[in-house]
């Protein structure tokens, strides 16, 4: 089955899932997560996109894969593609007033900030919930739309945060969710590369992998990703680090990595530790975000204080046996399976849209079962 935008027909008591995206990342990964997961407990689920830009949105590909409903904003009414905040407001209204979600759970600033105006001028009984993912504070235009989604929190009827220092810049009650991947189908790696996966931007610090591969020149060095910073980065010539470029498709690339380096300056809990780790790989990161609690330094991974402990713990992954690797790789793995799943944090996010829904969803799925 192939999910088409404009014909899908739409059920009653849907939970849609909202965000303005162009690109595939941190942000898109989670929705895709979180849509396949709310499918899985039989709870209608449709990923909603704010605008329809000139190339197609990459996440429509991965949903279709998935078979996850979706709809540009504006094909929900046959109206016309808006970019404008406003216009797109009273476009997510009509809608929420024609097919009555149950839930919409926004992800990005546009997209929360749109979604708290248009539900909280419905007279419906839908709720509306945002997910706070950014660790770094944006600067221009970013930093408005920042200010807004924070300072309207009290607009919603749940905020949810993916990492402790995201919960404290909100000035309302929140609640703090690990965030999760599907360790369904995910395949024990046996690479050896050392890897920087993610955007080459400043607060994602590749320059800093690029320095730790100039203090071990006898190694090689992996980067995944693309981002402004890259003809810098280039121009670097740092010899043992090879641009592998934006992969469409990672999980054809996880396969060949053995250690993944998070050398960011500001982070939340990153996608990519959690994809790594569910494939047996450990990670080796600074102390920022909410990765202590993903990572036990030693057990599963590193956690460095500074970029000099950083350089440390990357000659101790190199000096350990493959009995030790072995170790890590398997301690890694359940540290996903037991804390960071789909099927461990899901069921936490169920009841903030609907406890009668959770009870119908569960009870469905222990029949399938």
């Amino acid at each position: 089955m192939t999910c088409k935008s404009a014909s899908d027909p739409i059920n009653p008591q849907e939970v849609w899932l909202l965000l303005d995206s162009l690109t595939f990342g941190g942000i898109e990964t989670h929705v895709l997560e979180l849509a396949r997961g709310i499918a899985f407990y039989k709870v209608p689920v449709r990923v909603v996109l704010l605008t329809r830009f000139k190339d197609p949105s990459t996440i429509i590909a991965k949903l279709e894969k998935h078979n996850i409903p979706y709809r540009y904003l504006h094909t929900l009414l046959d109206d016309e593609n808006h970019h404008s905040l406003v216009k797109q407001t009273l476009q997510l209204r009509k809608a929420i007033a024609q097919f009555k979600p149950i839930a919409v759970h926004a992800h990005g600033y546009k997209a929360s900030i749109v979604s708290k105006l248009a539900v909280k001028t419905t007279t419906e009984q839908t709720k509306q919930i945002s997910t706070y993912h950014a660790g770094e504070v944006p600067k221009g235009k970013i930093r408005l739309y920042d200010w807004l989604d924070r300072y309207s929190a009290l607009l919603s009827d749940q905020s949810l945060c993916v990492s402790p220092e995201i919960q404290a810049r909100l000035p309302v009650k929140s609640v703090f969710l690990n965030n999760f991947v599907s360790t369904e189908g995910s395949i024990q790696s046996e690479g050896k590369q050392i890897a920087f996966v993610g955007r080459l931007s400043v607060e994602k610090g590749p320059d800093r992998f690029l320095d730790l591969a100039e203090q071990h020149p006898d190694e090689s060095f992996y980067l995944y990703g693309d981002g402004p910073l890259k003809e810098e980065l280039q121009d670097r010539k740092v010899t043992n680090v090879e641009f592998l470029g934006f992969q469409a498709n990672m999980s054809q690339c996880w396969a060949n990595i053995g250690l993944l380096v998070i050398s960011s300056r500001y982070e939340g809990l990153p996608m990519t530790a959690l994809e790594a780790m569910a494939r047996g790989i450990p990670v080796l990161t600074l102390n920022i975000g909410a990765l202590d609690r993903l990572i036990d330094h030693g057990h599963n991974g590193w956690l460095s204080d500074n970029t000099e402990e950083l350089a440390l713990f990357l000659d101790e992954w190199l000096n350990s046996t493959e009995s030790e690797k072995e170790t890590l790789a398997e301690n890694a793995k359940e540290t996903i399976e037991s804390q960071f799943s789909t099927e461990a944090v899901v069921p936490q996010i169920l009841p903030l849209y609907s406890k009668h829904l959770v009870l119908s969803s569960f009870a469905l799925r222990s029949v399938d079962d």
